[in-house]
C-alpha cells in the first residue's frame, strides 16, 4: 500500500486560506461587475427621458391639430437625425429612427418594455423607444466599462495580496508555537522532563503552552516520585533481607546456634517484610482505583469503643490516658468498618509513639455540619513541625527517620487512600495547646 503523502499543517492552512481568498475575489468581481453594467445601462437609458418627453409632447400636439399621425414621420425625417429615439407604431414596426438601419424593423415585446407608450384617443398605442439600449454601447462607453473592469481586477488582486500577506503572518504566528510544542514533546518523550515552552500570548495557543508546561512539571514530579519510591522500597527491603540472609548464612555455617530466639528473630523479620509488601500492595490497588471497600451499616461509636478496647492495654503500659468521646445520636453510616478501624489504628500507633508517659490521647466523633461525620484524634505529644505538615501523608516520608521503630512511612499514606476511597478527607494540624490532631471527615450515607 502506497504511504499517504505528508502535508504540513501550515501548508494546509495556507492552501485553505488561498482558496477562500481566490473564491471571494472571483465572486466579488462577478457581482460587482454585473452591478456596474446594470447601473450603467440604466443610466444610459434614463438619460433620454427629456428627449422622450419632447417627442411625446410633439406627437400629442400634432395629433391634436391634425387628428392623424400620417404626416408625423415626414416631419421627423426632415428634421435633424440626432434625436436618439425610435417611433414604433401599434404593429411594433419602427416608422422612424435616428439610425436608418432600424426603420421598418419589427421589435420584440422585450424591446418595447424599455420604451414609453403613447395612448391616442383613437385607441392606438404608439411607443417611443430609446435608441441607445438597442444600438448597444459605443466606443466611449465600452472604454469606460473596460477601465472599470480593469480597476476591479487590480483592486481584487491588491486586496488578495494584502489578505495573503496577513494570512501568512497569522499562520506563522499560529504554527511557530505548535512547532515548538512538537519539538518539546519529542524531547520529553526521550526523557528530558526539564523541557518547557515559552508562553507568548494569552489566547488558546498560550493556554495550550501553559497546559503543556504544567503537564511537563507533573511528569517530572511523577518521575522523581517514582525514582524516590523505588529507592525507598529497595532501602526498606534491604535491611530486613540483609538480616535474614546473615542469620541464615550463620545457621548454615554453624556460626549461629539454632535456638528458639534465633528463629523468633527471623520470624519477626519475615513478618516485617510481609507487612511491607502488603502495604505496597494496598497502595498499588488504591492507585489503580481497585481498593476493595465493602460498605455496611456501621455504628461509628461502636467502632471507636472496639478500638479503645484493642489499644487500651498498650496505652496503659505506656502511662498514657486514652479516651473516646462520641457525640450522642450519631446516624448509622454505610462504611467498611474494618478499613476505618485500620485507619484509626494506624493513627493511634503514631500517636502512641510520639506521646510521652503521662500524656493523653483523645478520639472524638461528632457531626460536622449537616452532611459529614468528623473523627478527630488528638495527642499531647510534641506536635508536627510546620515543614512536615504538607508532606506527612507522602509515601515513605518520616518526620524522624532516625527514631527507633519509626516504620517505613507507609501507614499515613494507606490511611489517606482508605479515607479517600470512602469519599472523605484527612489532614493533620498542630494544636494551639500542644500536640497534634488528625482530622477525618466522612460523608454521611444513610444506611
Amino acid at each position: 500500500m502506497k504511504p499517504a503523502r505528508r502535508i504540513s499543517f501550515q501548508a494546509k492552512l495556507l492552501g485553505a486560506f488561498f482558496l477562500v481568498i481566490l473564491l471571494a475575489t472571483a465572486v466579488g468581481y462577478f457581482f460587482i461587475n454585473r452591478a456596474v453594467n446594470r447601473a450603467f445601462s440604466d443610466f444610459t437609458g434614463r438619460s433620454l427621458t427629456v428627449q422622450d418627453q419632447f417627442v411625446m409632447g410633439l406627437i400629442s400636439d400634432y395629433y391634436s391639430r391634425t387628428g392623424s399621425l400620417d404626416g408625423l414621420v415626414d416631419i421627423l425625417g426632415r428634421g435633424p437625425r440626432d434625436v436618439p429615439i425610435l417611433l414604433v407604431n401599434p404593429e411594433r414596426k419602427v416608422v422612424f429612427a435616428s439610425d436608418e438601419r432600424f426603420v421598418g424593423r419589427t421589435l420584440r415585446e422585450s424591446d418595447l418594455a424599455s420604451g414609453v407608450s403613447i395612448h391616442l384617443p383613437s385607441g392606438e398605442i404608439w411607443t417611443v423607444v430609446p435608441y441607445r439600449p438597442l444600438a448597444g454601447q459605443n466606443a466611449l462607453e465600452q472604454r469606460f466599462l473596460r477601465t472599470t473592469q480593469r480597476a476591479l481586477w487590480l483592486s481584487g488582486l491588491a486586496a488578495s495580496a494584502a489578505a495573503l500577506l496577513l494570512v501568512l503572518v497569522l499562520v506563522r504566528q499560529t504554527t511557530s508555537p505548535l512547532r515548538q510544542l512538537e519539538a518539546a514533546s519529542q524531547r520529553i518523550a526521550r526523557g528530558d522532563f526539564s523541557e518547557r515552552v515559552e508562553i507568548r500570548s494569552a489566547d488558546e495557543i498560550g493556554r495550550l503552552a501553559g497546559a503543556f508546561n504544567e503537564m511537563a512539571e507533573s511528569l517530572r514530579d511523577s518521575e522523581e516520585g517514582k525514582r524516590r519510591m523505588i529507592a525507598d522500597i529497595s532501602h526498606e527491603l534491604r535491611t530486613p533481607l540483609a538480616a535474614v540472609r546473615s542469620a541464615l548464612e550463620g545457621l548454615r555455617d554453624g556460626l549461629v546456634d539454632a535456638t528458639p530466639a534465633t528463629f523468633a528473630a527471623l520470624h519477626d523479620r519475615v513478618l516485617l517484610l510481609t507487612r511491607l509488601v502488603a502495604d505496597l500492595h494496598q497502595l498499588a490497588l488504591a492507585d489503580a482505583g481497585q481498593l476493595s471497600i465493602e460498605r455496611r451499616p456501621t455504628d461509628v461509636g461502636a467502632v471507636l469503643e472496639g478500638i479503645i478496647e484493642t489499644v487500651g492495654f498498650q496505652a496503659e503500659d505506656g502511662g498514657i490516658r486514652l479516651e473516646a468521646v462520641v457525640e450522642p445520636d450519631l446516624p448509622t453510616m454505610l462504611l467498611d468498618a474494618h478499613r476505618i478501624e485500620q485507619v484509626l489504628l494506624n493513627l493511634l500507633a503514631n500517636a502512641l509513639r510520639h506521646t510521652p508517659s503521662g500524656g493523653r490521647i483523645e478520639l472524638r466523633a461528632a457531626r460536622s455540619g449537616g452532611d459529614e461525620i468528623e473523627l478527630r484524634l488528638s495527642d499531647s505529644g510534641p506536635g508536627i513541625p510546620a515543614e512536615d505538615l504538607a508532606r506527612i501523608f507522602d509515601r515513605f516520608y518520616r518526620t524522624d527517620p532516625s527514631r527507633e521503630g519509626s516504620g517505613a512511612g507507609l501507614g499515613l499514606s494507606i490511611a489517606k487512600a482508605l479515607v479517600e476511597a470512602h469519599g472523605g478527607r484527612i489532614w493533620a494540624e498542630d494544636r494551639p495547646e500542644g500536640g497534634a490532631s488528625f482530622v477525618i471527615r466522612l460523608p454521611i450515607a444513610a444506611a
